[in-house]
């Protein structure tokens, strides 16, 4: 009887190895999915468009196609006619139509001016081709020459700069105060109209109110389910909006002294040379449990959420009597922003027309709720907190700004000839040692960058050397020296 050989062949490792590798990575991508699903369902509204500033299709609202601006049935007794007198206008998403049909009424010719602008950086954009025409680029990334959006997280940071001349939307931030002190400039806000801010949920909610303490408990933290105020056994998600947005900055108002709750946040992969995770405050979503706030004229004028429900706070529902008479208990101002430092008569022309009977025509036909008294008091929202050092020979003035926020590094001012910027100075640095009495000079919009030399023995700053000046600004040329005359 032969002998039976046991065994057989010896298992193939490697095919295992690659079936556990292939159900590796399809568990991994299918983690990955599901994680992008989720991280795409709290990123807003998913639309790009304005260079990324706008979750709106704002077709129809560009002075260049109007057909959903409010237009006055006779001529506005403002009129500006040349471009150079025109003030630069920014502001909030929610309020670009309202300071779009401003300009409509008051700057006779902005659609044909706008719309050569925008072909004229188009083009160069579509060529690679800006060069060095920083202007054309502007009006290119900020949708605009005159009147142009990049939404009041980036509009009040460019008023500071002096980009622009007016911002239209909430108050500024905290953060946005602190960076006009730190610039040495002061916002100021004007009262234009009023504004609701309102709380909204999935349509199917069956609540249909909440107290003004409610909401701040649930914010807070301590309410977490809509059984707590009438509602069904159901927890509740309450989305926040992003720090720098004017409806947080709203949103704080109305919460006073009570803190608010970590909100929701959301990672993504954010593409690009400065790729990487990135997280953000999450969206509103239209989920279960769902709570948002935002500003009336966002969501009804614009209509920006599907599926969603206004709800009344303390018993009242924000329509527009209940705004004009103050009785809805988060009415807001709607405000226009400009520097005290901009003394520009064009300025407050605009100003004047948009506390006007047009003006204030204009802004409750957008949507919002026109002034009951329009003697207003502008509201000064920073304090400045910098010492001045002010240097000067007889062809000009540099002041140098002691600054409390960032250290080693300076404001300063120059006023040479018919030169007149703003800008930061920092110190040289050589293989990483700090040069005594050296210093770098460069103003805010990147027009120029310098060397300038400190001389304790004659307390003077003396310019050693222009290293770029591409739009050639008229600056004091090498050696000039500026004695310092007195502080403040």
């Amino acid at each position: 009887m032969s002998e039976q050989k046991t065994g057989g062949r010896k298992p193939n490792y490697a095919i295992y190895v690659i079936l556990i590798l292939i159900a590796a990575i399809a568990i991994f991508a299918a983690v990955n999915a599901a994680k992008k699903e989720d991280s795409q369902q709290y990123m807003g509204h998913g639309f790009e468009y304005m260079h990324g500033y706008s979750s709106t299709d704002f077709t129809g609202y560009h002075v260049y196609d109007s057909e959903k601006l409010y237009r006055l049935d006779h001529d506005a007794f403002l009129n500006f006619e040349k471009e150079e007198d025109m003030p630069v206008l920014d502001g909030a998403e929610a309020c670009y139509p309202v300071y779009g049909a401003l300009a409509l009424a008051a700057y006779p010719d902005i659609a044909e001016i706008e719309m050569a602008y925008k072909n004229k950086a188009e083009e160069k954009f579509e060529k690679r081709d800006f060069g060095d025409d920083y202007d054309l680029m502007e009006v290119y990334y900020s949708n605009g020459k005159y009147v142009s959006f990049t939404n009041s997280s980036e509009a009040y940071y460019r008023l500071v700069n002096g980009n622009v001349d007016m911002v239209f939307g909430a108050r500024p931030s905290q953060t946005q105060k602190n960076y006009a002190t730190n610039m040495n400039e002061q916002i100021v806000t004007t009262p234009i109209g009023k504004e609701a801010f309102i709380f909204f949920t999935q349509a199917d909610n069956p609540v249909d109110n909440l107290t003004s303490d409610e909401i701040r408990a649930i914010y807070h933290g301590d309410i977490k389910n809509w059984k707590e105020v009438g509602g069904k056994d159901q927890k509740i998600i309450p989305f926040q909006r992003p720090e720098e947005s004017g409806s947080q900055v709203a949103m704080k108002w109305f919460m006073g002294d009570v803190p608010m709750a970590d909100p929701k946040t959301v990672e993504f992969v954010n593409v690009g040379p400065m790729g990487g995770v990135v997280k953000e405050v999450a969206q509103y979503n239209d989920e279960a449990g769902a709570l948002g706030y935002t500003f009336r004229y966002f969501l009804t004028g614009l209509n920006q959420e599907k599926n969603v429900k206004i709800l009344s706070v303390d018993g009242v529902y924000p329509d527009t009597e209940n705004i004009k008479s103050g009785k809805y208990p988060a009415v807001v101002s709607l405000v226009c922003a400009t520097l005290a430092s901009n003394e520009s008569p064009y300025v407050k022309e605009m100003m004047d027309f948009i506390l006007s009977d047009d003006g204030q025509e204009i802004i409750e036909q957008t949507g919002y709720a026109p002034l009951s008294d329009r003697n207003v008091t502008p509201v000064i929202e920073n304090s400045l907190e910098l010492k001045e050092n002010i240097f000067a020979n007889e062809e000009g003035q540099f002041i140098v700004y002691s600054d409390p926020f960032s250290g080693d590094y300076l404001r300063f001012a120059l006023k040479y000839g018919t030169t007149d910027v703003k800008g930061q100075i920092s110190p040289v640095y050589m293989d990483g040692v700090v040069q005594e009495n050296r210093y770098w000079l460069s103003d805010n919009d990147s027009q120029f960058e310098t060397e300038a030399a400190f001389d304790p023995q004659t307390d003077a700053f003396i310019f050693v050397k222009t290293e770029y000046n591409p739009k050639e600004l008229q600056l004091p040329p090498d050696g000039t020296a500026f004695t310092l005359e007195s502080e403040k």
